[in-house]
């Protein structure tokens, strides 16, 4: 089972727009199951998930999972979406802080499930 996993502190007011973009695992080779799972440090700025598969939105304003700085995400409690892919749909998956007081430090786990 493909993972990726992304770390980074997204600035005040910013947005990323798509952490998987240049990743390997950014375009599916085959009909897959995608899980999201994602953490943001506590007492820092808030941030908002997008995921989009191919043209489809599977989650728009998702907030990551608020825990101890520097832990997570982990799979029993940070699982935020999940949808299916057919082969060739891209993943996008966009960050925006939207506290605009602080950087916030966001972790993010992707899991690809490849079905027969």
């Amino acid at each position: 089972m493909p993972t990726f996993r992304d770390s980074q502190t997204v600035a005040a007011g910013a947005t990323v727009t798509n952490i998987m973009a240049g990743s390997k695992f950014e375009f599916l080779p085959r009909p897959s199951v995608i899980k999201v799972y994602s953490a943001q440090d506590t007492g820092t700025g808030s941030v908002e998930l997008d995921f989009t598969l191919g043209n489809v939105v599977v989650g728009d304003d998702l907030g990551p999972n608020v825990v101890t700085a520097g832990t997570g995400p982990a799979r029993d409690s940070d699982l935020l979406t999940q949808g299916a892919g057919a082969a060739g749909d891209r993943i996008q998956i966009r960050l925006r802080e939207v506290g605009g007081a602080t950087a916030t430090p966001v972790r993010t786990l992707v899991e690809i499930i490849e079905l027969a």
